[in-house]
């Protein structure tokens, strides 16, 4: 006889929750032989308790033995057992149902109890699956579905009003209500201030009124129309892509001059580098705490400035009344002997700033603009005058020339674009001026000039403050976890900011997290916690209206927070909104920093390659500086801005519109596919011509137009770019003019009514008259023509494709979606279309 399965024996664990379909399915079909435990029901019959068990399957033979079968009862019920266990094959009942093969247990012990029992086998030499190793049963069919011993409850407790104040959130209120509650519970309570009781009392009743204020404040910031954080507003604003600006850095150029160039004698030289500082603050100063005037230099790479740079004249063509219009695009100068045989005085991309200086000598003004060598005499560079701002412009080509009729100087031409054409005329000769005027003045050039913004670079602890999220006070990164760090230095919107670009990119801001092991992670910057990666640190950068920028680790289970003992330090430049907009010429000295990171920065004097002080003066003005855009604007526009300014292609109509804003599009057009699985949207775009911003070849401009589409389309949706097909047409047609109009320029005004002609003069075949896809009516082109005053008739000889057979006059000209109807009438492109015109009557 086989060992009966044991109560000691562990309880199978539980299961995950899942729909019993394929394990069921195996076990029918006898997979592996593995048998398990299907359904049990008790009944009685002639007295006896019958427990039939059915099984996936036929039941095993060795299971016909009572001994390997045991019934588990709840704890204190009575324990029946199986006397026998008898097989039964497969039939029939009486009414016709099929009964499959199952087991019959007979059990003995006197009556079981009224709880669930569980039914279990010995497995041994079986494979059972352990899902259905034991079923639950009952044992008495003859009771109701009730537990052993019924527990009668005793009354409901009579409805009293609550004991406490739903309305008490603040403190006083919390204490008060406290206070009666503990009069009520114990009438003999001490009240006084000294009791412990009362002072935990008032503990809890000003925790209580924290939570309340932060579930108010939850509730409040939960909303576009009631929060009040700035970081929350831009956030809401960013759920609908309505963009808000952040504080942005003014922005100037700054001009570095090299000492030693008044007396004429070589030409020293300086390295500027990126971050170099322009500053008003006194020369010997090494701690820069005031923003106001500080403008960070913006060189690409290490530049070297000569002496020379500092004042430049510009080439008067031996000419008295030389001068530089308005519009000018470019200009020559005179290089200085000590620049001589120097490649890299002057190149492409440098920026060339022109101002107007007072000539105190008119003598030796002349001599210095023909020979290039100042005197001692001579004051290196001279001050410009207020009344004459200057103009700097970016080079785009440079070119040394000479004129026969001076073969000594070395004379330069430069070029910069036509966006930077001056808006003032700049004598190059010696303008004398009128009466009244500022006297004799002429106009220099100035190099050694370099982009800058409004910025102060701040390093150390005491620009880094750890904070707590849910109290804002002052955390512990050793022994606990920070998310949120303030960047001290970086006030409020009412005090210098973040320097931020004008999209809100930080200048500059180096995270770096030291590890509890010393190793040391340098944290990315991005917009967003969803765009944080998978592993290393990710930080954002909420600004506020009250406090300092934050640093941001973590929100929710987006991002990741420094481990406690971590070391969280920050590198970066405040200067943001308008106390960057000064007025030229502020800035005087050119100071840098060599302090490493993590110590406060040490500023130094730049010195020439004599040891000579270097100087630098800011030409234009600080332009560009602003103010956040204030949060009652976002809460004003931001619910309806995508109305006015689409940012997502919700339709496929929507899609044109983007695709057409790409450079290098002339008209686009979308209409809906089938892919064979999906449907799709398909654009077509028309490739402007090379004169007109198509100067991509078509693969890199496929690629940009493909990439914009992505960037708004609908999530589950596919978009595909193609390029469209141009269809050239030919109109042929005869007009005749009244008497007395001039057939010239009757010719003249119906070519121009036609052609495409320009942006401020469209014709009827101009890129946005047709649409993609759509049919050209020749009715359009009569009424076009016809409409002039001069036109007394039109009649149409020819209107077809290029394509069609000659003498084809369709009224109506039919396009594909992917087509596009152009008629250029250019003779240097005569596949986009021709006009032949003839012209009858006049004078």
């Amino acid at each position: 006889m086989s060992t009966p399965p044991s109560d000691t024996e562990p309880v199978q664990p539980i299961q995950p929750v899942a729909t019993p379909v394929k394990r069921p399915r195996a076990l029918f079909a006898g997979t592996g032989g593995v048998v398990g435990l299907r359904a049990a029901t008790c009944r009685l019959t002639g007295g006896a308790r019958l427990l039939d068990v059915w099984m996936y399957g036929d039941p095993p033979a060795v299971l016909a033995d009572p001994g390997r079968w045991l019934l588990r009862p709840a704890p204190g019920a009575p324990r029946p057992t199986v006397s026998a266990a008898v097989a039964v094959a497969a039939g029939t009942d009486a009414d016709g149902s099929p009964i499959p093969s199952h087991l019959t247990l007979t059990l003995d012990g006197g009556l079981p109890g009224r709880g669930v029992y569980q039914l279990r086998f010995d497995p041994t030499g079986l494979e059972v699956d352990p899902l259905r190793a034991h079923l639950p049963v009952r044992l008495r069919p003859e009771c109701t579905d009730v537990a052993d011993t019924v527990t009668v409850p005793g009354p409901p407790r009579p409805l009293t009003p609550p004991d406490y104040d739903t309305l008490a959130r603040d403190y006083p209120a919390l204490r008060e209500m406290l206070l009666e509650r503990l009069t009520a519970l114990d009438p003999a309570a001490d009240l006084s201030a000294p009791d412990f009781t009362v002072t935990a009392l008032e503990l809890m009743a000003h925790l209580g009124d924290l939570l309340h204020y932060r579930l108010d404040r939850v509730t409040t910031e939960g909303w576009l129309s009631t929060a009040r954080r700035r970081a929350n507003v831009v956030r809401h604003a960013r759920a609908v892509d309505f963009p808000v600006r952040p504080s942005v850095s003014a922005a100037t150029a700054v001009q570095v001059v090299v000492a030693g160039g008044g007396g004429g004698g070589g030409d020293p030289s300086v390295t500027v580098r990126p971050g170099d500082l322009a500053t008003a603050t006194p020369a010997g100063t090494t701690r820069i705490d005031d923003p106001a005037a500080c403008f960070t230099l913006e060189p690409a790479t290490p530049a070297s400035v000569w002496a020379s740079h500092a004042e430049v004249a510009l080439y008067d063509w031996t000419e008295d009344d030389a001068m530089l219009t308005a519009g000018a695009t470019s200009a020559v100068l005179v290089r200085p002997a000590a620049a001589s045989g120097n490649a890299d005085w002057l190149a492409p991309g440098d920026l060339l700033g022109l101002e107007v200086v007072a000539v105190d000598d008119v003598t030796r003004q002349r001599n210095w603009a023909a020979t290039t060598v100042p005197t001692a005499a001579d004051v290196w560079p001279r001050e410009p005058l207020a009344s004459h701002p200057a103009k700097v412009v970016t080079l785009t080509a440079v070119e040394d020339i000479t004129d026969p009729l001076r073969p000594g100087l070395e004379l330069v031409r430069v070029w910069w674009a036509a966006e930077d054409a001056l808006v003032a005329p700049v004598p190059c000769s010696i303008d004398l001026g009128d009466a009244g005027s500022d006297g004799p003045r002429v106009g220099v050039a100035r190099l050694g000039v370099f982009g800058a913004h409004h910025g102060l670079l701040v390093d150390g602890p005491a620009t880094l403050a750890p904070v707590d999220r849910l109290t804002g006070r002052r955390a512990d990164p050793a022994v606990e976890e920070v998310a949120d760090w303030l960047l001290v230095a970086a006030g409020p919107e009412a005090a210098p900011g973040l320097a931020c670009a004008p999209g809100g990119r930080p200048w500059q801001l180096d995270v770096t997290v030291t590890l509890p092991n010393g190793v040391r992670v340098r944290a990315e910057r991005v917009h967003s916690m969803l765009a944080a990666g998978t592993a290393g640190f990710s930080v954002v950068v909420d600004a506020d209206d009250e406090l300092p920028a934050t640093l941001r680790f973590r929100t929710g289970a987006l991002g990741l927070e420094p481990p406690a003992g971590s070391q969280v330090s920050a590198r970066y430049q405040i200067g943001a909104g308008p106390a960057g907009n000064v007025a030229a010429g502020v800035t005087r000295r050119l100071v840098r920093t060599t302090s490493g990171a993590g110590v406060p920065c040490v500023w130094q004097d730049v010195l020439d390659s004599g040891a000579a002080a270097v100087s630098a003066r800011n030409l234009t003005p600080g332009t560009g500086g602003a103010r956040a855009t204030p949060l009652d604007d976002v809460r004003r526009d931001a619910p309806q801005a995508y109305s006015a300014v689409p940012r997502r292609a919700v339709l496929i109509g929507d899609l044109p519109g983007f695709a057409a804003q790409v450079v290098g599009v002339r008209r686009a057009s979308a209409r809906r596919s089938w892919s064979g699985s999906w449907p799709v949207g398909v654009v077509a775009y028309e490739q402007a011509q090379a004169g007109q911003g198509g100067a991509d070849p078509a693969p890199v401009l496929a690629a940009r137009v493909q990439a914009a589409l992505d960037a708004v389309r609908m999530a589950g949706t596919e978009v595909v770019a193609v390029p469209a097909t141009p269809v050239g047409i030919l109109i042929a047609f005869t007009v005749c003019l009244f008497p007395g109009s001039d057939p010239g320029a009757g010719r003249a005004a119906i070519l121009a009514a036609l052609r495409p002609g320009s942006p401020d003069a469209p014709g009827l075949f101009a890129p946005g008259s047709h649409a993609m896809g759509a049919d050209v009516y020749l009715s359009a082109v009569v009424a076009a023509v016809a409409a002039l005053p001069h036109v007394d008739a039109v009649a149409v000889t020819e209107a077809r494709r290029l394509s069609d057979p000659p003498g084809t006059v369709a009224a109506v000209l039919p396009m594909g979606p992917a087509e596009v109807a152009v008629c250029d009438d250019d003779p240097d492109a005569p596949d986009r279309g021709r006009i032949m015109l003839t012209v009858e009557g006049g004078r």
